[in-house]
């Protein structure tokens, strides 16, 4: 059995290395965009600074069979009906199985103004390289549009490594609005102001303001003008639906697949951000994961389907650990245990704990992970509390 797989993320490194594992009778040829080994997104701006190499970000370890193979090649279109894949170099590949795992760009705003030079949106090394290039001689007024993970993450990073002061632009009412209660989010933004971070809730950034061919700053729809040299946008994911779109494969926001990662085509599937469950796009490394194993188990004929499973966001900003598990917002009370250099909140829901909140410290995230869904009288020893 011939499969192909076209990405090669976590989702597509994670699928190929154990149908290698699991299948003796298959091979698995991977199409990556990219001239790297697979290597962790969520880790790129660890390269900011120039301290580590790209090698360090890899995933390991390498598939080393010679029933699979990785080639940096760009695929144009897919043939469904006769399970065709057509490549940049000109060439024709079967397959028996097919495997969308080709993820998501950086969403950007379609706002006036954004493509002056120096607005950036983060998703792969040569993004990161990028940025950092420009930072050399511009680091005065750098501002990042998004409080989410990935946009604190840029912002404390760029504030760390190229010693600046960065202002954070977040539309909704607190940081991290799916991840953090408003209390804990006060805290993080708290803590984040110690590290040169500035936060502006509540506000949205209308258009970009240029001098020359240059972004100069931007403009919030309350006429709010905040001045900036360097802008990076981290407003969520756009999933790479083109080549779905292209061969007539059911999309909404992304590749609509089942509980068995089916798509709408016989014998081709999506896994990790190119996929849509239900009416979710994860959007998360977890999930990602999730999808590889689960389809994997299939194809090797295990008796297996995909159940998201309960939302959590790990994230280091700047060496400040930030975890959310569970649902932070379904509850009717909240214990809070609070220290010097740490915020905990345990959201409950008539005494069973369904979600909580750890920032500065990571002891009982292992308890914690455990203890959802459980009655709080149960697990509250096991939280320190």
């Amino acid at each position: 059995m011939k499969i192909i797989v076209i990405g090669n993320g976590i989702a597509g490194y994670t699928f190929a290395s154990l149908m290698i594992k699991g299948l003796d009778y298959c091979r698995v040829e991977v199409f990556s965009d990219e001239d790297f080994s697979p290597y962790y997104r969520t880790r790129i701006l660890s390269l900011l600074d120039g301290g580590i190499q790209p090698s360090a970000l890899e995933i390991l370890p390498r598939i080393e069979d010679e029933r699979y193979s990785l080639k940096n090649l760009h695929v144009d279109n897919i043939d469904c009906e006769n399970k065709l894949v057509y490549t940049s170099d000109g060439k024709t590949h079967q397959y028996d199985v097919l495997v969308l795992a080709n993820g998501a760009k950086a969403n950007v705003l379609p706002l006036p103004g954004g493509r002056s030079r120096g607005i950036f949106a983060l998703r792969t090394i040569d993004d990161v390289y990028a940025l950092s290039s420009w930072l050399e001689t511009h680091k005065d007024h750098v501002v990042v549009v998004g409080g989410g993970l990935l946009g604190l993450e840029a912002a404390a990073s760029v504030a760390s490594s190229a010693g600046c002061d960065v202002t954070v632009v977040e539309s909704a009412g607190h940081l991290l609005p799916r991840q953090l209660d408003r209390d804990s989010a006060g805290y993080l933004q708290g803590r984040l102001a110690k590290m040169g971070v500035k936060v502006v809730c509540d506000v949205k950034t209308s258009n970009f303001l240029s001098d020359g061919d240059d972004v100069s700053g931007i403009k919030c729809d309350d006429g709010f003008l905040i001045p900036a040299h360097t802008v990076i946008e981290s407003v969520g994911i756009r999933p790479n639906t083109f080549l779905a779109v292209d061969a007539g494969l059911e999309v909404e926001r992304a590749v609509v697949v089942d509980d068995h990662l089916r798509t709408s085509a016989d014998d081709v599937y999506a896994i990790g951000d190119v996929a849509q469950f239900g009416k979710v796009v994860a959007g998360q490394v977890s999930a990602a994961m999730d999808m590889a194993r689960t389809l994997a188990s299939i194809l090797c004929g295990k008796d297996a389907s995909y159940t998201p499973s309960s939302p959590s966001s790990m994230l280091k900003i700047a060496g400040l650990d930030v975890i959310s598990l569970g649902d932070v917002y379904g509850g009717d009370e909240c214990i809070v245990n609070e220290g010097g250099t740490f915020r905990e909140a345990y959201h409950l829901k008539a005494g069973v704990l369904v979600g909580c909140t750890l920032i500065g410290s990571r002891e009982h995230f292992s308890s914690a992970r455990g203890a959802i869904g459980k009655p709080f009288a149960e697990v509250r020893e096991s939280l320190g509390l």
